[in-house]
């Protein structure tokens, strides 16, 4: 009997050390990896579209801001990559939200000296991104409530 108990401890103290492994970093890995090619797919699409936004001079700054939501993005698939925390959900949240803002406030009255899409609600490119974008930020918000780690990084 004490046999069957010290090999019963073992197997316990197993499974705890599979429960440990398998714990915040590594139990959402399909949710990862999914918000993970979200945010190349809105990587993409804004390259894609990009070279248009350069060629228009009076508001090349949209062209600055898809250089930077390109980056925030990698950035993103990196952490997600990394880390399984409240504050990399919240950023691939802001990732995603930022450019579907953007496109309402480009769709109804137009950033400023960039009118030209006003009411172009069904360009191909900005439909694509709009549905990635909300998928992503809804699966972040559902990360960010069931990741019920305290610390923040």
């Amino acid at each position: 009997m004490a046999t069957a108990e010290g090999s019963r401890g073992k197997q316990m103290t197993t499974e705890t050390r599979a429960d440990q492994i398998s714990s915040p970093s590594q139990r959402d890995v399909p949710q990862r990896a999914l918000a993970a090619v979200g945010l190349i797919a809105i990587a993409l699409i804004h390259y894609a579209d990009a070279s248009s936004k350069y060629a228009a001079a009076d508001a090349r700054y949209i062209f600055w801001l898809y250089v930077a939501l390109i980056l925030g993005c990698a950035l993103g698939v990196g952490l997600l990559i990394l880390r399984n925390t409240r504050l990399v959900w919240a950023a691939a949240a802001l990732l995603a939200a930022a450019p579907f803002v953007s496109y309402v406030i480009n769709r109804t009255t137009g950033l400023p000296r960039a009118t030209d899409d006003v009411g172009n609600w069904l360009e191909p490119l900005g439909v694509a991104s709009l549905i990635v974008e909300v998928l992503l930020f809804i699966l972040a918000l559902v990360q960010i409530r069931r990741t019920r780690q305290t610390a923040l990084w």
